[in-house]
Protein backbone atom coordinates (compact mmCIF):
# COMPACT_ATOMS: atom_id res chain seq x y z
CA UNK A 1 0.00 0.00 0.00
CA UNK A 2 0.99 3.32 -1.20
CA UNK A 3 2.32 5.96 1.80
CA UNK A 4 0.57 9.37 1.53
CA UNK A 5 2.19 11.93 2.10
CA UNK A 6 0.83 14.78 4.69
CA UNK A 7 2.55 17.83 2.09
CA UNK A 8 0.66 16.32 -1.01
CA UNK A 9 -3.07 16.12 1.16
CA UNK A 10 -2.26 19.74 2.66
CA UNK A 11 -1.21 21.28 -1.18
CA UNK A 12 -4.47 19.45 -2.84
CA UNK A 13 -7.12 20.96 -0.11
CA UNK A 14 -5.88 24.55 -0.51
CA UNK A 15 -6.44 24.09 -3.94
CA UNK A 16 -9.55 23.31 -3.57
CA UNK A 17 -10.01 26.10 -1.51
CA UNK A 18 -8.87 28.64 -3.66
CA UNK A 19 -11.42 27.36 -6.75
CA UNK A 20 -14.50 27.14 -3.65
CA UNK A 21 -13.83 31.09 -2.68
CA UNK A 22 -13.51 31.88 -6.62
CA UNK A 23 -16.68 29.91 -7.04
CA UNK A 24 -18.26 31.93 -4.16
CA UNK A 25 -16.86 35.26 -5.62
CA UNK A 26 -18.13 34.81 -9.00
CA UNK A 27 -21.25 34.11 -7.32
CA UNK A 28 -21.73 37.00 -5.13
CA UNK A 29 -20.37 39.36 -7.97
CA UNK A 30 -23.59 38.09 -10.35
CA UNK A 31 -25.98 38.15 -7.51
CA UNK A 32 -24.78 41.67 -6.97
CA UNK A 33 -25.07 42.91 -10.42
CA UNK A 34 -28.50 41.60 -10.82
CA UNK A 35 -29.75 43.79 -7.91
CA UNK A 36 -27.93 46.87 -8.75
CA UNK A 37 -30.93 49.44 -9.82
CA UNK A 38 -30.01 49.82 -13.72
CA UNK A 39 -30.13 53.61 -15.02
CA UNK A 40 -33.84 54.49 -16.18
CA UNK A 41 -34.38 53.95 -19.94
CA UNK A 42 -35.42 57.46 -21.24
CA UNK A 43 -35.21 57.35 -24.98
CA UNK A 44 -39.12 55.80 -25.01
CA UNK A 45 -40.30 58.65 -22.85
CA UNK A 46 -37.86 61.12 -24.84
CA UNK A 47 -39.55 60.37 -27.86
CA UNK A 48 -43.11 60.66 -26.08
CA UNK A 49 -42.11 63.86 -25.71
CA UNK A 50 -40.71 65.09 -28.85
CA UNK A 51 -44.25 63.73 -30.17
CA UNK A 52 -46.45 65.54 -28.53
CA UNK A 53 -44.04 68.88 -28.86
CA UNK A 54 -44.51 67.94 -32.80
CA UNK A 55 -48.06 68.01 -32.45
CA UNK A 56 -48.71 70.81 -30.39
CA UNK A 57 -46.59 72.66 -32.99
CA UNK A 58 -48.81 71.43 -35.86
CA UNK A 59 -51.93 72.55 -34.37
CA UNK A 60 -50.65 75.81 -33.14
CA UNK A 61 -49.45 76.15 -37.36
CA UNK A 62 -53.27 74.73 -38.63
CA UNK A 63 -54.87 77.41 -35.87
CA UNK A 64 -52.61 80.22 -37.43
CA UNK A 65 -53.45 79.32 -40.94
CA UNK A 66 -57.32 79.06 -40.36
CA UNK A 67 -57.46 82.45 -39.05
CA UNK A 68 -55.47 83.37 -42.29
CA UNK A 69 -57.65 81.57 -44.66
CA UNK A 70 -60.35 82.99 -42.91
CA UNK A 71 -59.18 86.86 -43.29
CA UNK A 72 -57.83 86.12 -46.50
CA UNK A 73 -61.53 84.15 -47.70
CA UNK A 74 -62.65 87.01 -49.45
CA UNK A 75 -66.02 87.67 -47.88
CA UNK A 76 -67.61 89.90 -45.34
CA UNK A 77 -70.12 89.06 -42.43
CA UNK A 78 -72.19 91.88 -41.43
CA UNK A 79 -75.61 92.63 -39.25
CA UNK A 80 -78.20 94.94 -40.46
CA UNK A 81 -81.35 95.76 -38.72
CA UNK A 82 -83.92 98.18 -38.27
CA UNK A 83 -86.33 99.18 -41.83
CA UNK A 84 -85.87 96.27 -43.98
CA UNK A 85 -87.55 92.96 -44.83
CA UNK A 86 -85.34 90.80 -42.86
CA UNK A 87 -82.59 91.75 -40.19
CA UNK A 88 -80.10 89.38 -39.47
CA UNK A 89 -76.50 88.57 -40.13
CA UNK A 90 -75.36 87.98 -43.71
CA UNK A 91 -72.18 86.83 -45.45
CA UNK A 92 -71.05 88.85 -48.67
CA UNK A 93 -67.97 88.96 -50.71
CA UNK A 94 -65.55 91.37 -50.07
CA UNK A 95 -66.03 94.70 -51.65
CA UNK A 96 -69.91 94.72 -51.13
CA UNK A 97 -71.17 97.27 -50.60
CA UNK A 98 -74.63 98.35 -48.41
CA UNK A 99 -76.62 98.23 -51.54
CA UNK A 100 -75.97 94.22 -51.31
CA UNK A 101 -76.78 94.03 -47.89
CA UNK A 102 -80.16 95.57 -48.29
CA UNK A 103 -80.63 93.29 -51.47
CA UNK A 104 -79.40 89.98 -49.14
CA UNK A 105 -82.15 91.28 -46.35
CA UNK A 106 -84.87 91.71 -48.80
CA UNK A 107 -84.55 95.10 -49.28
CA UNK A 108 -85.95 98.37 -47.70
CA UNK A 109 -89.62 98.92 -46.41
CA UNK A 110 -91.76 101.68 -47.23
CA UNK A 111 -91.19 103.12 -44.02
CA UNK A 112 -87.60 103.07 -44.27
CA UNK A 113 -85.71 106.65 -44.00
CA UNK A 114 -83.72 106.58 -47.76
CA UNK A 115 -82.27 110.10 -47.64
CA UNK A 116 -80.58 108.97 -44.30
CA UNK A 117 -78.19 106.15 -45.86
CA UNK A 118 -75.56 105.80 -48.17
CA UNK A 119 -76.10 102.73 -50.14
CA UNK A 120 -72.58 103.18 -52.09
CA UNK A 121 -71.16 102.59 -48.81
CA UNK A 122 -68.03 99.95 -48.66
CA UNK A 123 -68.77 97.44 -46.07
CA UNK A 124 -66.32 95.99 -43.77
CA UNK A 125 -66.48 92.56 -42.02
CA UNK A 126 -68.58 92.27 -38.60
CA UNK A 127 -69.99 95.58 -39.67
CA UNK A 128 -73.27 96.16 -37.79
CA UNK A 129 -76.00 98.38 -40.30
CA UNK A 130 -79.07 100.21 -39.03
CA UNK A 131 -81.38 101.32 -41.47
CA UNK A 132 -84.09 104.26 -39.65
CA UNK A 133 -87.21 104.60 -40.03
CA UNK A 134 -89.40 107.58 -41.48
CA UNK A 135 -89.46 110.12 -38.85
CA UNK A 136 -86.11 109.08 -36.77
CA UNK A 137 -83.72 111.69 -36.22
CA UNK A 138 -80.60 110.89 -37.89
CA UNK A 139 -77.08 112.65 -38.35
CA UNK A 140 -77.40 115.42 -41.23
CA UNK A 141 -74.71 114.07 -43.71
CA UNK A 142 -74.38 110.35 -42.55
CA UNK A 143 -70.95 109.01 -43.75
CA UNK A 144 -71.93 105.04 -42.67
CA UNK A 145 -75.06 104.21 -43.85
CA UNK A 146 -76.34 104.85 -40.31
CA UNK A 147 -74.17 101.79 -39.39
CA UNK A 148 -72.88 101.64 -35.79
CA UNK A 149 -72.77 105.59 -34.52
CA UNK A 150 -74.50 107.33 -37.21
CA UNK A 151 -77.98 105.98 -36.90
CA UNK A 152 -79.03 104.75 -33.71
CA UNK A 153 -76.88 101.77 -32.75
CA UNK A 154 -73.46 100.57 -32.71
CA UNK A 155 -70.94 97.11 -31.97
CA UNK A 156 -71.99 97.20 -28.59
CA UNK A 157 -76.13 97.96 -28.64
CA UNK A 158 -78.63 96.98 -30.67
CA UNK A 159 -81.06 99.59 -29.23
CA UNK A 160 -82.42 102.62 -31.31
CA UNK A 161 -81.84 106.20 -29.60
CA UNK A 162 -84.21 108.10 -31.38
CA UNK A 163 -87.22 105.31 -30.53
CA UNK A 164 -87.38 106.92 -26.86
CA UNK A 165 -88.98 110.10 -26.25
CA UNK A 166 -87.63 113.19 -24.41
CA UNK A 167 -89.97 111.49 -21.35
CA UNK A 168 -88.29 108.40 -21.37
CA UNK A 169 -91.04 106.54 -23.51
CA UNK A 170 -90.37 104.02 -26.57
CA UNK A 171 -91.86 104.78 -29.94
CA UNK A 172 -93.79 102.56 -31.48
CA UNK A 173 -93.42 103.82 -35.21
CA UNK A 174 -89.26 103.74 -34.37
CA UNK A 175 -89.01 101.41 -31.70
CA UNK A 176 -86.21 98.54 -32.84
CA UNK A 177 -87.07 94.88 -31.42
CA UNK A 178 -84.28 95.44 -28.63
CA UNK A 179 -86.92 98.46 -27.51
CA UNK A 180 -89.50 97.10 -27.11
CA UNK A 181 -88.62 94.04 -25.25
CA UNK A 182 -87.65 97.01 -22.32
CA UNK A 183 -91.06 97.03 -22.14
CA UNK A 184 -93.43 95.10 -19.73
CA UNK A 185 -94.44 92.00 -20.68
CA UNK A 186 -92.52 92.01 -24.73
CA UNK A 187 -90.45 89.32 -25.05
CA UNK A 188 -88.98 88.63 -28.75
CA UNK A 189 -91.69 86.79 -30.14
CA UNK A 190 -94.00 90.25 -29.25
CA UNK A 191 -91.53 92.54 -30.59
CA UNK A 192 -91.61 90.99 -34.06
CA UNK A 193 -94.94 90.86 -34.25
CA UNK A 194 -95.37 94.59 -33.43
CA UNK A 195 -92.97 95.25 -35.96
CA UNK A 196 -94.50 93.25 -38.42
CA UNK A 197 -97.81 95.02 -37.71
CA UNK A 198 -96.15 98.04 -37.94
CA UNK A 199 -94.91 97.22 -41.53
CA UNK A 200 -98.15 95.79 -42.22
CA UNK A 201 -100.08 99.30 -41.49
CA UNK A 202 -97.65 101.81 -42.27
CA UNK A 203 -97.17 102.67 -38.55
CA UNK A 204 -99.31 103.04 -35.67
CA UNK A 205 -101.93 106.00 -35.35
CA UNK A 206 -102.34 105.69 -31.64
CA UNK A 207 -100.91 103.52 -28.73
CA UNK A 208 -104.41 102.17 -28.62
CA UNK A 209 -103.68 100.50 -31.35
CA UNK A 210 -101.42 98.48 -30.22
CA UNK A 211 -104.05 96.15 -29.04
CA UNK A 212 -104.60 94.89 -32.27
CA UNK A 213 -101.19 93.16 -32.23
CA UNK A 214 -101.80 89.26 -31.68
CA UNK A 215 -101.30 88.54 -28.06
CA UNK A 216 -101.08 92.14 -26.55
CA UNK A 217 -104.77 92.11 -24.91
CA UNK A 218 -105.91 94.72 -22.36
CA UNK A 219 -103.70 93.32 -19.41
CA UNK A 220 -100.61 93.56 -21.04
CA UNK A 221 -101.33 96.71 -22.87
CA UNK A 222 -102.12 98.40 -19.24
CA UNK A 223 -98.84 97.14 -18.02
CA UNK A 224 -97.03 98.88 -20.60
CA UNK A 225 -99.23 102.04 -21.79
CA UNK A 226 -96.88 104.68 -19.65
CA UNK A 227 -94.27 103.62 -21.41
CA UNK A 228 -94.88 103.90 -24.90
CA UNK A 229 -95.80 106.88 -27.54
CA UNK A 230 -96.20 107.14 -30.94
Amino acid sequence: MKKINPDQIKNWLLDKKVYVVAVVLAAGAFFYWQQKPQPADNSALLSQTKLQSSSQSAASRQTGASSASSAASGKVVCDISGAVKEEGVYTLKSGSRLQDLIDAAGGLTSRAQIKAINRSLLLQDQDKVYIPYKGEKTAAAPTAGMASNAAASSSSSSSSPAASSAAGKVNLNTATAADLQKLNGIGERKAEQIIAYREQKGGFKSIDELKEVSGIGDKTFDALKDQITV
